[in-house]
């Protein structure tokens, strides 16, 4: 048998807490502490997984295999590139980093000391996601997609606008299917009176160099929960629901007359429709990512998300900020893009 992969978690937060939580129900893995920067937290998580709370990212180094690093966004960097360069595999949350440099920084790390990178974009583990890139594989050509990730306001992240928090799960996921350079963007944003900016409601279209279109919507001020993706190809239409974990498949065709001749002019455009709807073993998305990392740490699969992957999600999203004007404009090539 194996010996146990030695892991250990870097912040204690919410989606920290997740993967401690994960980790303890995964077979050949061993979960042997927890590290945050407020020591209170760290202790408070390690009593209840009943695991060692760390003192420093240097002891950390010193006992595990592989990290989950679950802080914010803006140390990611940081506490990336010291685990990489220490020869530690690391699961980085998403966004890998803030900048480009610092992308390229984690990316550089992970290539010259042999380490595994995987960037935690979880709706990539979702198996109705996993299931929609096998239909798209060979047998049909994307025309258009249209994405919408909405629901109220949450407190859970506030630093961020919501094509950073939410709207870059549906860009990374639809770069994986189309599978083609990102070449045009355009966005608007919603602003209310107590939302002047217009951070939390924002739709964006992408034109991709193969001639697929995507229509994005992520908003923080809807009050509903909702998490849809749906396709049209030149052979069908897909609707999916990312929370249902559930696919359906649209079809239509002209109808079989036998006697065309025999038939009332009305009736000769007719059209005949069929709905299959897929059936999909439900999984854990966070159990399917942490095993998948827990694979490429030991040779047995290559990251599904990249640090490349991840940049190229980032660079689309800074195109839409700037094109509302929350970030500065600069010269971009948008032939970089292209999803691997």
């Amino acid at each position: 048998m194996e010996n146990p992969l030695k892991v250990a978690v870097i912040g204690a937060g919410v989606m920290g807490k997740n993967h401690l939580k994960t980790y303890k129900t995964l077979q050949g893995v061993d979960l042997v502490g927890v590290y945050d920067i407020f020591p209170e937290a760290a202790k408070a998580a390690a009593e209840t997984f009943g695991i060692k709370a760390f003192s420093s990212l240097e002891e950390v180094a010193k006992n595990v295999d592989a990290v989950s690093v679950v802080t914010t966004s803006v140390t990611h960097a940081d506490v990336g590139e010291f685990f990489l360069t220490h020869g530690i595999h690391c699961l980085i949350e998403k966004p890998l980093a803030t900048t480009e440099e610092e992308c390229r920084r984690l990316i550089d790390a992970a290539k010259k000391h042999k380490v595994t990178l995987l960037v935690g974009h979880i709706e990539r583990f979702n198996p109705a996601v996993e299931q929609m890139a096998k239909i798209l594989s060979d047998t049909s050509k994307i025309r258009s997609l249209t994405a919408q990730r909405m629901s109220a306001a949450s407190g859970r992240i506030t630093d961020v606008d919501v094509a950073m928090d939410l709207m870059i799960h549906d860009v990374e996921v639809i770069q994986s299917l189309v599978k083609s350079p990102v070449v045009k963007v355009q966005a608007c944003s919603v602003k209310t009176p107590d939302k002047p900016e217009g951070k939390d409601y924002i739709t964006a279209i992408l034109e991709f160099e193969n001639g697929a279109t995507a229509n994005l919507t992520a908003s923080r001020i809807t009050q509903a929960r909702v998490r849809t993706l749906t396709v049209t190809t030149d052979t069908n239409y897909i609707d999916m629901d990312f929370i249902n974990q559930s696919i359906n498949v649209h079809a239509q065709g002209r109808m079989p007359y036998v006697n065309q001749e025999e038939l009332p002019d009305w009736m000769n455009y007719g059209l005949k429709g069929s709905v299959e709807q897929l059936f999909i073993p439900t999984n854990q998305p966070l159990a399917a990512e942490l095993l998948h990392f827990a694979d490429c740490v030991r040779g047995k699969a290559t990251p599904r998300i990249s640090g490349e992957n991840a940049l190229n999600a980032l660079r689309v999203v800074w195109e839409i900020q700037r094109a509302l004007g929350f970030l500065k404009k600069k010269d971009f090539s948008f032939l970089t893009l292209a999803a691997e």
